[in-house]
């Protein structure tokens, strides 16, 4: 799965979150492309299955100025279907909290955008313990949302990419349960999609 995460960040706090999110997504197997939003035109959203786009808020309300022209070509092109999801760091307390966040969103979601509805929003002044347990919660989530993989692939990846045993096999394995049909009779099947809850648990 082709990820792509864009990010304009003024103290720091919002380029380590960008780091947590990439280093998650590369640790169960994705292909991985992180540029800074300034660098980035918004066309090239297209060509990935997930983007993540992080931003910090100016002036408590509005969105960075290196992050105005990706803003502004948002509205040239139909980008029905393309995946995103939001984080940032700024100031909680505030009564708009990471407005930058929102502004993007609403803008994001008239123009076609599949826009993630949980926005990751952590205050500037937390831990980096806390930034990184947030940030990995939410990129798992949000990589569910976006592809079609069970809960359950998600996790047994993820358990094996951390042991020794199994690192080299498991690319093998995703791209088997991934890339190939299941030969069913003689003719090609596609695999069935199950979305009983039984067959979802939470891990």
């Amino acid at each position: 799965m082709k990820v792509f995460i864009g990010y304009v960040s003024l103290s720091g706090n919002t380029e380590k979150m960008a780091i947590s999110i990439k280093n998650r997504m590369k640790a169960v197997g994705c292909e991985v492309y992180m540029e800074r939003l300034d660098t980035v035109e918004v066309d090239a959203l297209k060509d990935f299955d997930l983007a993540f786009i992080g931003l910090y808020t100016w002036n408590l309300e509005d969105v960075p100025y290196e992050a105005n022209e990706f803003y502004e070509e948002i509205d040239q092109v139909d980008f029905a279907g393309v995946k995103v999801a939001l984080f940032g760091a700024g100031d909680l307390i505030h009564s708009k909290p990471c407005a930058a966040l929102d502004i993007l969103s609403a803008k994001m979601k008239r123009f076609g955008f599949d826009v993630y509805d949980r926005v990751l929003k952590i205050h500037h002044e937390s831990s980096t313990y806390e930034q990184l347990r947030k940030c990995e919660d939410f990129a798992e989530h949000a990589l569910i949302w976006g592809s079609d993989r069970k809960k359950w692939r998600f996790f047994m990846w993820d358990r094996m990419l951390g042991s020794p045993k199994y690192q080299k096999s498991v690319f093998l394995l995703r791209r088997v349960l991934d890339d190939y049909p299941i030969k069913c009779k003689g003719r090609s099947k596609k695999r069935r999609t199950y979305t009983r809850t039984s067959e979802i648990r939470d891990f």
